[in-house]
């Protein structure tokens, strides 16, 4: 799915509206009576007069097990048919204060009333969001229905904060492979919900990836801002930078597993997994620091092994050992500084995108006498500053639990289109930034093509750079750029020799070509056989949500955690939740939907 990105519907005032007459409370509050009059009376067949024909409703584990979202009045009315009525969808309540209110949106002309309201099922409590199109004077449908569960009706949630109840190896419910910022959020959720958890990692110490990548790297900082990057339940501390450098992330990992009390292993390596259709549960052979063995059977396995593999993707170069100097790939980058006699040294970076913006940074920060970035194909360079006023703004301007309530209210399909217009936005805002580094060589998009930034960070995961830094090297050619369509070919003695048999000399190539789709660290992990009767993890699927993250698997007990910050916090909470109700026998279906796992 190239560029699933969906058209907006006419989103205007009907010629007849009046403005100021217009009354988001009642006007929200008559809709959700309406529906809610609709599945009481099993009249869902139809559901055009509350609905506009190109409407969206995303469901994180509200209605039904899973995450979805469905297209158009004939899939909407499937959907809410087959779980609104059997799932006890209703008691509908509009948020009539704070920042979810209901208010007509007007950007630029495109106008909505949206609105937060809460909702209940037979099992639990949920949050939502309703956005309405006008289509007649005083007629209101809905265009973007969202419904999240919150939590279960008799599993409160509680602080995972204090010391937990000693839980013996035979009793551990879940295992989560990963103690980075996705396992840790899990970790904590499924302790809030009382589900016995052991969180192993194979490096040493907490924050073990951002120790090993920024822990030289004096000169480098994450690439979101903090308010954005918070961990479920508790806040960074205040007097921590807005964005974080590698001290705090580290610290603040570990302090985090203590404060929850997470039961964390560290220095752990899998030795054996095998799965058991009849007790429906793994059994992990694993090998701890001290060399000790021990053998869990947990229920359920997450992966919370990142976004990508560890596998890097190196490419063949001709007559790479005929370079006299040193290639590596980024992966292995610890710090510029570890070089001797650098201000000799060129240096080469094969790459274009972040971590080549950083690793080139790095180089120019400790002394490096050249540094050249390779680019191939063009991409979207933003600005701090810009990214804060049109993407993330929600973040600044709520409380958390509703920003990431808005943040997953809009179907991702819809998401794209609307963050094109907020990639023109940070273009124009950027424009004398943009200018200079075009002079300087680097090839900008702008959207131009119809796909927008959001577009890169969520399906390329690439091609993109959010400013820290490198942008003035590059606009006053301390980093150095040299375009070329076909990339690195190949090396002679001393140079990396390009696709049109461009020459430029070199002491140290750093190769930044990324790596390795999270399938593969799925086959890493639990062996091809396993990984190819799971299939694709992390791609979309055809409604646009992604492939076995945060959601069920094609194995039974087989879960994939991961994501940025803000999507580690959002979407643990609904992971927690499926696999506590799968624990507690609310979800009947989950094992008989998989009974096909060991034909």
């Amino acid at each position: 799915m190239e560029n699933p990105a969906a058209p907006l519907p006419k989103l205007v005032l009907h010629p007849s509206t009046d403005r100021d007459s217009i009354d988001p409370t009642d006007i929200v509050k008559t809709w959700l009576k309406d529906l809610g009059e609709k599945i009481s009376r099993d009249r869902l067949e139809h559901i055009s007069d509350l609905f506009i024909d190109d409407c969206w409703w995303r469901d994180i584990v509200g209605l039904s097990w899973n995450i979805t979202t469905k297209y158009g009045t004939n899939e909407v009315s499937k959907y809410l048919l087959s779980q609104a009525i059997s799932s006890g969808f209703g008691q509908f309540e509009v948020f009539d204060q704070g920042p979810l209110k209901p208010r007509l949106s007007d950007i630029s002309g495109i106008i909505w009333i949206e609105s937060g309201f809460s909702f209940k099922t037979k099992v639990g409590s949920g949050r939502g969001i309703v956005r309405l199109a006008n289509v007649l004077p005083l007629k209101w449908k809905a265009w973007i229905v969202h419904t999240n569960l919150d939590g279960l009706n008799n599993f409160p949630e509680r602080s995972p904060e204090g010391k937990s109840n000693p839980c013996e190896t035979k009793d551990i419910q879940v295992l989560i492979i990963g103690a980075g910022q996705s396992g840790l959020a899990l970790a904590a959720q499924l302790k809030s919900l009382n589900v016995n958890t052991l969180t192993v990692d194979k490096l040493p110490q907490l924050g073990g990836s951002w120790r090993d990548r920024y822990k030289i790297w004096k000169t480098i900082r994450s690439h979101t801002p903090r308010y954005t990057d918070l961990f479920p339940y508790v806040d960074y501390p205040s007097d921590y930078p807005q964005f974080l450098a590698q001290e705090n992330l580290v610290s603040w990992m570990e302090n985090y597993q203590k404060a929850m009390d997470l039961n964390v292993e560290l220095g752990v390596t899998i030795d054996k997994i095998d799965y058991d259709d009849l007790s429906r549960q793994y059994t992990v052979r694993l090998k701890l620091q001290d060399g000790t063995e021990q053998i869990i059977a947990p229920h359920h396995l997450v992966l919370a092994t990142g976004l990508f593999s560890t596998t890097p993707t190196d490419p063949e170069f001709e007559n790479k050992n005929s370079f006299a100097g040193q290639i590596y790939h980024s992966v292995n980058h610890k710090s510029a500084d570890l070089f001797p006699d650098l201000g000799e040294k060129k240096v080469v970076v094969i790459g274009a995108s972040t971590s080549a913006h950083d690793i080139a940074q790095d180089f120019v920060s400790c002394g490096a006498k050249n540094v050249t970035m390779i680019q191939r194909s063009p991409l979207f360079v933003v600005s701090a500053e810009a990214l804060d006023k049109f993407l993330l703004a929600s973040w600044q301007q709520m409380p958390i639990k509703d920003a990431d309530l808005v943040g997953t209210s809009v179907p991702f399909p819809i998401a794209l289109t609307l963050a094109l217009g907020a990639t023109h936005m940070m273009a124009q805002h950027d424009a004398e930034l943009l200018s200079r580094l075009e002079k300087a060589g680097l090839a900008i998009k702008r959207g131009e093509d119809g796909t927008g930034l959001l577009h890169h960070q969520l399906l390329k995961a690439g091609h993109f750079y959010i400013d820290q830094g490198a942008c003035d090297m590059i606009a006053d050619g301390r980093i150095k750029i040299q375009r070329s369509r076909e990339g690195a070919k190949g090396f002679d003695h001393n140079a990396v020799i390009l696709g049109d048999d461009t020459r430029i000399e070199a002491d140290i190539v750093v190769v930044a070509t990324g790596f390795k789709r999270c399938s593969d660290m799925v086959e890493k992990i639990m062996g091809k056989e396993f990984a190819a009767k799971v299939g694709e993890v992390g791609g979309l699927d055809a409604e646009g949500e992604r492939i076995a993250w945060w959601r069920p698997s094609a194995a039974p007990g087989f879960w994939y955690m991961t994501g940025s910050f803000i999507w580690s916090r959002t979407y643990s909470k609904p992971l927690a939740l499926q696999i506590k109700a799968i624990e507690e026998g609310l979800n009947v279906d989950y094992y008989t939907n998989r009974k096909s796992w060991q034909e």
